[in-house]
């Protein structure tokens, strides 16, 4: 199995995936990894009954994880990826009477222009057991650093747990005191973002509200001085959809620098249509060329 080949692919893919998450601002940090040839005999081994029968097929050779700084981000990006090349999506049931962390692992198709030297890559005694696929696993920086100490420390060696339900258990209360300070600092943003708006520090309130990279540091002159004269259009972006909204940004065709200006423009644009604000764009685009 040619794994420099595999390599390449999987960094094409990230460079892909990088590309469309940076466009909508996404905090973000993404892992990738693939699978070794020692791995991936063993579990060819482990599975070669199903796998011989044709009932089953290797998908995460290549897999990937993005591990993103707010829950909502979680959901963002399980829509986003879950179009049509979604082949499976795992995610668990949450059980409101037990402690346990949710999974969100999506298996997807490689991009069309990869699949054909993917399965060059594979030697002729492995090809049929494995399927043109990749594995996406979506966490939160806070999940993430449990499911690293989890799968270490518990998962790799199970017998070590054999009788301590208790500790087992205390274990995965961890998980759900990490969720409630993720939706606590979500909560936090939101609460500063109103603040903020109250306060006339728009800056602030776009950031806060938003909770995106963005490429500057303040709105310009002009448009901080319209805000503080329409108050509509605070009021707006402070009711804005912020899960849609970045779905948009990462679905818009054309990548933007997501200055302040640029994104209150856009949202005016597709949320808002506030004629004044339109021409106030039209009339700093033209003071730039």
């Amino acid at each position: 199995m040619d794994i420099q080949a595999i390599q390449q692919i999987t960094d094409q893919m990230v460079e892909q995936i990088s590309t469309q998450l940076n466009r909508a601002g996404i905090m973000y940090r993404l892992f990738s990894r693939v699978k070794s040839e020692r791995s991936l005999m063993h579990k060819i081994n482990n599975k070669r009954e199903k796998l011989e029968a044709g009932k089953n097929k290797i998908r995460d050779i290549i897999g990937m994880r993005v591990v993103v700084y707010f829950p909502d981000d979680v959901d963002v990006l399980a829509f986003h990826f879950g179009g049509s090349d979604l082949v499976k999506r795992a995610v668990d049931d949450l059980d409101p009477t037990t402690f346990q962390p949710q999974r969100l692992n999506l298996t997807r198709n490689i991009p069309a222009e990869f699949a054909e030297k993917f399965q060059a890559a594979l030697s002729p005694d492995v090809a049929d057991f494995i399927d043109s696929t990749y594995e996406l696993q979506i966490r939160t920086i806070f999940s993430e650093g449990w499911h690293e100490v989890e799968h270490d420390l518990r998962y790799k060696c199970k017998e070590d747990w054999v009788g301590l339900d208790a500790q087992s258990r205390t274990l995965n209360g961890v998980i759900a005191t990490l969720e409630t300070a993720e939706w606590g600092m979500k909560a936090l943003f939101h609460e500063m973002a109103l603040l903020n708006c109250q306060q006339g520090n728009y800056r602030a309130m776009l950031r806060n509200k938003l909770r995106l990279r963005l490429a500057s540091d303040d709105f310009s002159p002009e448009v901080n001085e319209y805000l503080k004269s329409h108050g509509e259009i605070t009021r707006a972006v402070m009711d804005l959809n912020r899960v849609v909204f970045v779905l948009m940004l990462l679905n818009q065709p054309n990548t933007f620098p997501l200055t302040y200006d640029n994104l209150l423009f856009y949202i005016n644009r597709t949320e808002i249509m506030d004629m004044e604000l339109m021409a106030l764009e039209e009339k700093l685009k033209g003071k730039t060329k």
